[in-house]
């Protein structure tokens, strides 16, 4: 048995303060608390909660909340007129955390993972910055070395080295780039995972203010300019106030408040309540004529999504706001790829749990994401992916973006990048590419990819792309749009078939 799982104490037992970690705590708040010199009633009415709450924290009968422990180091800081020292606040933060890992281990869980992400998300941003700075490094470099190299070609040599371990170097930060950001997303998935499942096991309010006084005590906050305190209960109010309650409160938002305050409330619906809810309160955000707030709304459910809830959300949206529902959902997925768009599995991933095994009229804003913002070396991953997960059609869709970015005839720049991204596709991969790619209906986006290849070195390629079209019945329509080079190499490869 572990030493959580001895020491962990029930309801009662922390009621009583028999929990040392739990008394432990009080103890060290009763003493800071002490430092203000005035009653637990009054400093309950001062921070607006009930005495009996003040009175467990302080005798260690409940873990006190973060908010609660931040607020009193804040009011004894401003009372004795010098900020609580930084090693003071680390062990009382220190003493709650170690309350809360016996009394609600997935709750301790939870903060110390949204600690990691936070890290992650530093790390990342670290990384970046090391990717810039050594981008700009090497550029600097390769400017010189080309400079210098007509004059000197020993200095040319050195740079040449240098530039090779920048380009190491470079390298070896992407890895890490790479690593950063997939760990942030592990990160971020498991803290959704976590949230949303406390979220479902959240206890039902007990004494909570019926929304009318509620909306008074919102009203009168905002009038003392207490906007921390009022957006923290608006923050609460989004995920454990009913449905048809929160549809209210928008409205009430909506109609009197600073538009950024409704914003906020649906974006914080959106993050902390249970994926099935959602759709629920779709239609409340569509009576809402405000097109930030639907930016806002639309915003926070992409950050919601996951290939284990892509369909259900998606279909939810749909089948519950009507027009307007089947735009949020074509919205929402279109900003989720987006995040994603450098993770070629993710973003097959997303859309086709999104959107499920059957054809359908392409979602706009979706279509216009994979045919149009993903980066070409990405887009063919994507391709080959959406043709493995069962999604020809879309596969189709990308393809026809990814040729249009391809350059016209006449402009082409040694062989390109084509060449260089099929071989990092794979024998298997470029086929399906070339298979694809045959099959589009329209010939001036075929007449240029075989363009593209006849421009590169391997002319096996053009070859084989010739035979898919030729296999799809589409290679005499391409003909008369092509350049002579192009007619003449289909020529010879017509005769080398007939021979």
């Amino acid at each position: 048995m572990t030493e959580v799982a001895r020491t962990q104490g029930t309801s009662s037992e922390i009621e009583r303060g028999v929990v040392p970690e739990v008394a432990a705590l009080g103890n060290v708040l009763k003493e800071l608390f002490n430092k203000l010199g005035i009653s637990q009633n009054q400093y309950a009415h001062r921070i607006h909660v009930d005495k009996s709450v003040v009175s467990r924290f302080l005798g260690g009968r409940r873990v006190a909340s973060e908010e609660f422990v931040e607020r009193l180091i804040a009011e004894v800081g401003i009372h004795v007129g010098a900020p609580v020292k930084p090693a003071a606040k680390a062990a009382i933060r220190a003493r709650r955390l170690e309350a809360l890992s016996v009394t609600d281990p997935e709750e301790f869980r939870l903060e110390s993972l949204r600690a990691e992400l936070e890290r992650s998300r530093r790390d990342t941003d670290r990384a970046h910055r090391n990717v810039e700075a050594l981008h700009d490094l090497l550029q600097k470099r390769e400017a010189q070395a080309r400079a210098a190299a007509d004059e000197l070609d020993q200095l040319r040599l050195d740079w040449g080295a240098e530039i090779a371990r920048l380009r190491q170097d470079l390298r070896d930060a992407e890895h890490l780039r790479v690593d950063a950001e997939r760990r942030g997303a592990e990160l971020r998935d498991e803290v959704l995972r976590l949230e949303e499942e406390l979220s479902r096991r959240r206890p039902a309010a007990t004494g909570e203010l019926p929304l009318g006084a509620f909306k008074g005590q919102l009203a009168a906050m905002w009038e003392a300019e207490d906007f921390s305190e009022s957006a923290r209960e608006l923050t609460e109010a989004a995920w454990s106030r009913p449905v048809g309650e929160a549809g209210e409160l928008l409205r009430w938002l909506a109609a009197g408040w600073p538009q950024a305050v409704a914003e906020q409330f649906v974006a914080d619906v959106a993050r902390l309540r249970p994926v099935g809810e959602l759709p629920l309160f779709a239609p409340e955000v569509r009576g809402v004529g405000e097109t930030l707030v639907h930016e806002a709304w639309a915003q926070g459910l992409s950050a919601r999504m996951t290939e284990r809830d892509a369909g259900d959300l998606y279909e939810g949206l749909r089948d519950r706001g009507g027009p307007w529902g089947t735009h949020q959902a074509d919205h929402m997925l279109a900003l989720a790829i987006a995040s994603v768009r450098d993770d070629p599995a993710r973003v097959v991933g997303l859309a086709v749990a999104a959107l499920g095994p059957r054809p359908e009229p392409y979602p706009s804003r979706t279509a216009r994401v994979l045919s149009r913002e993903l980066p070409q070396a990405v887009a063919l991953h994507v391709l080959v992916g959406l043709v493995g997960a069962g999604r020809p059609d879309l596969a189709r869709h990308v393809a026809g973006g990814y040729c249009d970015d391809l350059p016209r005839y006449g402009h082409f720049e040694g062989s390109g990048p084509l060449h260089l991204q099929l071989q990092r596709l794979g024998e298997d991969g470029t086929g399906v590419f070339l298979d694809v790619m045959g099959g589009l209906e329209q010939e001036t986006r075929t007449t240029r990819l075989a363009e593209n290849l006849a421009a590169g070195g391997d002319r096996s390629l053009l070859d084989r792309f010739l035979a898919v079209l030729d296999a799809h019945g589409r290679l005499g329509g391409m003909y008369p749009s092509a350049s002579a080079y192009l007619k003449g190499h289909i020529d010879d490869w017509r005769a080398s078939r007939l021979q």
